[in-house]
């Protein structure tokens, strides 16, 4: 399974003051193989100091400045699915993944296992979180490249 993807043009029109752009893409795996079920892109508040994305926490270091920086972190919570991630003092994971500048490529897996309320059956999501901070205008920038920063956070998840 890839881990990076084409991004749409549209996310390249607009101006950074207005917002920053995030393109969501939900793809399932069935008996048919795999079915994108979901490809769409917003614009998140240029101005807020952080940004919750699945188990990700996006902090903005400096929210006001034209010389964004972030700090990035990994916050388990029962979204995330099982199995639970704890620290070492046996308390929920909360780990910086790393900090990301201007143009630098980071990227966030994690896996988690999740129940249907209705059926009982289980289900697998694996996530991927690919950012980048940058003026660039090509939208194979995240394909043509590799991140300069991985976090993972991957188990078992039987």
């Amino acid at each position: 399974m890839e881990k990076a993807f084409r991004l749409p043009d549209m996310l390249f029109s607009y101006d950074t003051s207005y917002g920053l752009p995030y393109h969501r893409m939900l793809i399932l795996q069935n008996k048919n193989g795999f079915e994108k079920i979901q490809d769409k892109s917003v614009i998140l508040k240029p101005t807020a100091k952080n940004f919750k994305l699945g188990c990700v926490l996006i902090d903005n270091k400096e929210p006001e400045s034209e010389n964004s920086e972030y700090d990035v972190t990994f916050t388990y919570s029962p979204e995330c699915g099982k199995p639970i991630r704890y620290d070492k003092r046996y308390q929920p994971l909360t780990e910086r993944a790393f900090g990301l500048t201007s143009n630098e490529y980071g990227r966030v897996v994690y896996n988690g296992r999740h129940i249907y309320q209705d059926t009982g059956e289980w289900y697998y999501e694996l996530n991927i979180l690919n950012m980048l901070l940058t003026e660039q205008k090509d939208p194979n920038v995240l394909i043509d490249q590799e991140p300069l920063n991985v976090y993972n956070q991957i188990e078992i998840l039987y």
